[in-house]
């Protein structure tokens, strides 16, 4: 492959890039799956961490990729794949992981974040899912894929009622909940839907809040995120048997509101857990 400089103006941040990327690893369930719909497969050695069950509609695509962990993989099976650009989440820096960045880029791998793990709002994730699309030389599939989403979630938009339904939307934890807080993708997801989150207070995209706000808060619904070992199935169980809340109507009445880690992280999952969860609040046909 012929050698080009691409650099990428970014919210006001320059990347260069000396080639596209021929052996890329992707660590996380999100950027899996953008590198799969927006068609850069071709340029991917291996895939770890996933979430929940990859799409059906790329599960040819991803079985044709080297699993290299269900969690992150050693740096020798990292290295053994040959790769020369990483991306997904931050903590694959951490030393137990891949190590940092200085590490990496020494070792000839190129180390790319999304934009949207740090302002996490669906304009970045746009640029996020079209910036990649120029990394890897489709901006065309990359350019398509966002202009369909922009369609789908202004018509989804049209459909919901005016009224907000209040909402609890648990992640984990049981001396106290950690929840979806009042910023990233998840918050997104929910006031696109017509809910109100009663954790939106907190900072972030998820955070610790207590019990006894949430049983202050009296929620409609509660929303659970589902993700590896620790199921939504689980969490049901605990919070209807032996939670703080296990009293609470939305409880006793079973209006949970199942979705996956991979649904309210910045990917390629938004548009259908924002229908999910507007069939589920309002019953409506989307």
């Amino acid at each position: 492959m012929k050698k080009f400089f691409l650099s990428l103006l970014f919210l006001f941040s320059t990347l260069v890039f000396a080639k596209i990327p021929e052996r890329a690893v992707s660590t996380a369930h999100f950027t899996t799956e953008i590198l799969l719909t927006i068609g850069a497969e071709e340029h991917m050695v291996g895939t770890a961490y996933l979430d929940n069950p990859i799409l059906p509609k790329l599960k040819n695509k991803f079985e044709k990729i080297p699993v290299l962990s269900n969690k992150y993989p050693t740096k020798e099976k990292f290295y053994s794949v040959k790769p020369d650009f990483v991306t997904g989440w931050k903590s694959l820096e951490k030393p137990k992981n891949l190590g940092p960045r200085e590490e990496l880029e020494a070792n000839g791998v190129r180390v790319h974040y999304l934009k949207s793990l740090e302002d996490e709002n669906i304009e970045t994730l746009y640029m996020d899912i079209l910036e990649l699309g120029k990394i890897f030389g489709v901006e065309k599939n990359a350019q398509s894929f966002v202009e369909k989403m922009k369609e789908e979630l202004k018509a989804i938009e049209a459909k919901i009622p005016r009224t907000k339904k209040k909402i609890f939307a648990y992640d984990s934890g049981e001396k106290q909940p950690f929840v979806i807080a009042g910023k990233g993708m998840g918050q997104f997801i929910i006031e696109l839907a017509g809910g109100e989150n009663i954790t939106a207070y907190l900072p972030g995209s998820f955070g610790n809040s207590t019990w006894e706000k949430i049983i202050i808060g009296n929620p409609e619904y509660i929303i659970i995120v589902d993700y590896g070992d620790d199921s939504y199935e689980s969490k049901v169980k605990y919070l209807k048997e032996s939670s703080p809340i296990k009293n609470l109507k939305a409880v006793r009445k079973n209006r949970f509101i199942k979705v996956s880690l991979a649904g309210v992280s910045p990917g390629v999952r938004i548009v259908d857990e924002v229908k999910n969860v507007a069939r589920a609040l309002h019953g409506i046909d989307l």
